[in-house]
């Protein structure tokens, strides 16, 4: 009973209490910082999380709405736009995390394209204001369309957080680059703006073979730059004339053609080109790898002789 008697009537002294107080506070403010730093790594695992689907969701928008001029990995079309994975363009980025396993960014190489158009804010940013509203600084007139509005308020077809998702999609091209002997790059401010030669007129043929070119629905698949066609399922044709010669020079069209001879003058592989499809696939297309069976094979029934030797004068023509 003593025992007990002294453990109920026990008083501690002022001492004893302070230091007890100061124990349990500690205590308590280590299983706060516990519970608190658990939900922070919890928070910043989800925010990773959020991050990724963000460039998963921006990779889908880039492929429905950017490929077709900036290309399907973001290396630019020659006379549709320029590259967006270049490094010239997005610079050089690595994912870095702190003790908290919070993840950022670190820019290693800042973007050149954004020091040349003095652009002070973020690439992030720039990227949203171009996609939303429409190019905010014009430096050059080399590409002859702006570049369209695609926000919603803008009267476009996306939604702020797609506007968002796919800016965070091209910044990620910044953790492996293209490097820019790689890319369609745009040219410097001023570049562009110098008076473009007067172009060679058209003959009256290759007149015709124009309107032939935009009557047969070629435009909706072909780009020619200049005229009016933004199609950008087949290859580009601003050059088409030019292309062609490198193309008959080329190991590759000699070793593949099949089913017809090789051509040996640009007309030859134009009208080649038109009127069996199939006899040679080319490589590359604005969206990836050109498919047989795309283009139609029955031209020779749709294009009257006369009408397909104008269209094959005017392609080319075309350098």
């Amino acid at each position: 009973m003593s025992i007990i008697k002294k453990i109920i009537t026990f008083r501690p002294s002022f001492t004893l209490r302070i230091l007890t107080g100061l124990i349990s506070i500690l205590v308590m403010l280590s299983v706060c910082t516990f519970i608190g730093l658990s939900d922070r790594t919890r928070l910043n695992v989800r925010a990773a999380q959020f991050d990724a689907r963000s460039i998963e969701a921006g990779a889908k928008v880039y492929f429905d709405q950017c490929a077709r001029c900036h290309g399907v990995k973001g290396e630019g079309i020659e006379g549709q736009g320029p590259a967006l994975a270049s490094e010239q363009f997005v610079g050089r980025i690595e994912l870095v995390r702190d003790d908290m396993q919070q993840q950022s960014i670190r820019v290693v190489v800042p973007s050149e394209r954004l020091r040349q158009i003095g652009w002070t804010g973020t690439l992030r940013d720039y990227i949203i204001a171009v996609t939303e509203s429409g190019i905010p600084i014009r430096t050059s007139n080399v590409w002859d369309v702006n570049h369209p509005t695609f926000g919603e308020r803008y009267g476009g077809p996306l939604r702020g957080d797609q506007i968002r998702d796919v800016a965070n999609y091209i910044v990620n091209y910044g953790l492996s680059p293209l490097p820019n002997d790689q890319a369609i790059l745009p040219p410097a401010p001023g570049e562009g703006q110098a008076a473009r030669p007067t172009p060679v007129p058209l003959t009256p043929e290759q007149e015709a073979g124009k309107q032939v070119y935009l009557a047969q629905g070629c435009a909706a698949c072909h780009a020619i730059r200049g005229v009016g066609a933004q199609g950008a399922v087949g290859p580009n044709m601003s050059k088409m004339g030019a292309v062609a010669v490198e193309r008959i020079a080329s190991n590759d069209y000699k070793s593949k053609i099949q089913g017809q001879p090789p051509a040996t003058t640009p007309e030859e592989y134009i009208r080649q080109s038109i009127l069996y499809p199939n006899a040679y696939i080319v490589p590359q297309c604005p969206q990836g790898s050109c498919q047989a069976n795309i283009m139609p094979r029955n031209y020779e029934q749709l294009i009257p002789p006369k009408d397909l030797d104008n269209l094959v004068a005017y392609l080319a023509s075309l350098k």
